[in-house]
C-alpha cells in the first residue's frame, strides 16, 4: 500500500445487520477518519478506517462496485469480498459529494488497471484529426476519462452492476421506512412535550389554589377566634343577667321593670345558646375543613406522581367547593355576630 492517502474525510461508519439485511449498525461512537490508499504493486485501491485498533472498513474497490446516494448527507456501497454493505454519512452534502466522486474517480482508474496488460501503463487510441485526452484527478493524480473496453468486460461489468443497484434499491427503501420512523417518533416526542406542558401547568394552577385555600383558612381561623372572645363577653354579660334575675327572686318584689329585665335576660340566654350552638357546628366544621385541606394536600402530593389530569379537576372541584362552604358558613358567623352586638348595644 502506498506512504500516505490519497484523499481523507471524516464521517459516521455503518454496517448493514448480518443477520436481518435490513437494520444499519454504528460501526463506531462518533464520526472517524476515512482514507482511500493507492497500492502501485497491486495497482488497487482500497477504502480504509481505523477506530478502537481495528479496521472497521476495509474494502478493496473493484469495477463492479457501485456507490449509491440514498440520502442527501447518507451513501453506501457493498463489498462481495468482506460479505458487507457500508455505509456513510457526512454533517453536509458537499462531503458526501466529494466522497461519491473520490469513490468514483478510483473505481474508474482499476477498470482501466483492469483491461490494460499487467505491468504495462494505460494507452490511449490517437489520429491524426483526434488526439488522445488524459484529465488527471487531482486528488488520486490517476487518468479519470479512459477508453471504451471491449462488449464482453463491460457486460460482465454491467451484470455486476445491476446485482449491487438491486441490493442498493433494497437498501434505500430500508432506508425510507427509517427515516419515516425517525420523523414519526420526532412528531410523537413533540406531542408528549406539549402534554407534559400542560400537566405541569395545571399542577402549578392547583397549588396556588391549594396555598390560597391555606391562607383563608388562617384568615378563618383568625376570625373564630374574635367570635370566640365575644362569645365569652357574651356569656360574662348572661351571668350578670343570671345574677339580677335571682336577686330579683330573692327580694320579692318583681317591679314591672324587673319583669321586663328578667324577660329580657330569658332572651338573651336562650339567644346566647343559639349563639354558642352555631359556634360549635362552626367550629366542627372548620375542623372538617382542616382535615379535608390535609387531604387535599396528600392528594396533592400523590398528583406529582400521577400527573393525571382527571385527577386534578377533581381536585379542583373539591377545593372551590371547599372554599365555597366556607365562605358560606364565614357569612353565617358574620351576621350572627352583628345581630349580638347590635342586640347587646340595645340592651
Amino acid at each position: 500500500m502506498g506512504d500516505g492517502p490519497v484523499f481523507t474525510c471524516r464521517c459516521h461508519v455503518f454496517k448493514i445487520d448480518a443477520n436481518t439485511k435490513k437494520t444499519w449498525l454504528p460501526a463506531a461512537d462518533g464520526s472517524v477518519q476515512v482514507s482511500f490508499f493507492y497500492d502501485p504493486s497491486k495497482r488497487a485501491y482500497r477504502v480504509v478506517s481505523i477506530y478502537g485498533g481495528k479496521p472497521i472498513i476495509n474494502s478493496t474497490i473493484v469495477a463492479g462496485m457501485t456507490f449509491s446516494r440514498t440520502a442527501q448527507k447518507f451513501g453506501q456501497w457493498s463489498d462481495q469480498r468482506a460479505n458487507t454493505v457500508y455505509g456513510v454519512g457526512f454533517n453536509n452534502e458537499e462531503e458526501l459529494t466529494k466522497f461519491a466522486d473520490q469513490f468514483e474517480q478510483a473505481k474508474a482508474s482499476v477498470v482501466r488497471e483492469t483491461l490494460s496488460p499487467v505491468g504495462a501503463p494505460p494507452t490511449f487510441e490517437s489520429s491524426a484529426t483526434d488526439a488522445p485526452v488524459r484529465v488527471m484527478s487531482p486528488v488520486l493524480s490517476v487518468p479519470v476519462n479512459h477508453r471504451p473496453y471491449d462488449n464482453e468486460s463491460s457486460k460482465g461489468f454491467k451484470r455486476g452492476s445491476d446485482d449491487e443497484c438491486s441490493r442498493d434499491g433494497s437498501l434505500s427503501l430500508e432506508n425510507e421506512k427509517l427515516k419515516a420512523s425517525l420523523n414519526q417518533s420526532q412528531s410523537n416526542l413533540k406531542k408528549w412535550e406539549i402534554e407534559l406542558q400542560t400537566l405541569r401547568t395545571n399542577n402549578s394552577r392547583l397549588q396556588s389554589a391549594l396555598q390560597e385555600n391555606s391562607r383563608n383558612v388562617e384568615e378563618w381561623k383568625s376570625q373564630i377566634l374574635q367570635y370566640r372572645e365575644e362569645n365569652s363577653k357574651l356569656r360574662s354579660r348572661n351571668e350578670e343577667l343570671e345574677l339580677e334575675v335571682e336577686n330579683t327572686h330573692k327580694s320579692g318584689a318583681q317591679s314591672p321593670k324587673m319583669t321586663k329585665k328578667q324577660s329580657k335576660g330569658v332572651l338573651k340566654s336562650e339567644e346566647v345558646e343559639r349563639v354558642k350552638q352555631i359556634l360549635e357546628k362552626v367550629t366542627a366544621e372548620l375542623v372538617e375543613a382542616k382535615e379535608e385541606n390535609t387531604r387535599l394536600k396528600s392528594q396533592m402530593n400523590g398528583s406529582h406522581e400521577r400527573n393525571g389530569i382527571s385527577q386534578q379537576a377533581y381536585e379542583n372541584s373539591m377545593i372551590c367547593q371547599l372554599q365555597a362552604d366556607m365562605e358560606i358558613r364565614l357569612r353565617e358567623l358574620t351576621d350572627m355576630n352583628r345581630k349580638l352586638l347590635t342586640y347587646c348595644r340595645k340592651t
